[in-house]
């Protein structure tokens, strides 16, 4: 709620302030884990546009989270509002994905390979969606639904580039799966320039992985 907050009052303070038409630069972002001192993958940026131009920057994508030695692939996917995701399973072994957030709740029946060709879901609001199995505890993976099409997710380099944004001051928000959610480095204020890449570094202190771990030894079992 407070990180909300803050965002709408960079909007209300006017620090969003676009340039003439046209006019277009790009975004670098590079993070690091505070405590470790190492790249930080799967950190999402998200450029904040006011709302009265959000819908000329969406561009529905088709996308695909797939299931691979019981483990969901890619772990964190970053999409815009109304794309769609196929969930494929690439194991030889049953699955049962499913997920109950707020942005997007759904649930796909007991499947296996070549058996989930036409399990896909359309997602309509934007948010942080969870994704789970029901069949193995530990797997875990998330959908990120951007706003607009200026999102992106960091590499194991724990960098990302996002271009075409328009001139101006932004807010940026930024998330991890391990993040505290009132956590002010995940809050920035940008001036992109026209023609130009602008910088943004940023060490992010991450929570415990508090996860399920993964089942020890092979099962004779094909739903595990």
């Amino acid at each position: 709620m407070k990180f909300r907050v803050r965002i709408k009052a960079l909007l209300m303070a006017g620090t969003i302030l676009l340039a003439a038409n046209g006019q277009a630069g790009e975004l670098r972002l590079q993070v690091i884990d505070a405590d470790a001192g190492v790249p930080l993958a799967d950190v999402v940026m998200e450029v904040v546009l006011p709302q009265n131009l959000r819908a000329q920057y969406v561009t529905p994508l088709e996308s695909e989270v797939d299931q691979q030695e019981k483990e969901f692939v890619a772990s964190v996917t970053v999409i815009t509002t109304d794309s769609l995701v196929r969930f494929p399973n690439s194991d030889d072994i049953l699955h049962h994905v499913y997920s109950f957030s707020e942005a997007k709740v759904f649930e796909l029946p007991l499947y296996g390979s070549g058996r989930n060709i036409n399990y896909q879901e359309k997602f309509e609001l934007p948010g942080v969606v969870e994704l789970g199995c029901n069949i193995h505890d530990w797997m875990l993976a998330h959908i990120y639904v951007a706003e607009t099409d200026f999102a992106a997710v960091t590499d194991a380099t724990g960098t990302l580039s996002v271009s075409e944004i328009p001139a101006g001051t932004y807010a940026v928000k930024l998330w991890h799966p391990r993040a505290s959610a009132d956590d002010p480095a995940l809050l920035h204020e940008v001036t992109i320039t026209d023609g130009t890449a602008s910088q943004l570094r940023v060490a992010l202190t991450l929570n415990r992985d508090n996860r399920l771990r993964r089942a020890p030894g092979p099962s004779r079992s094909r739903y595990r």
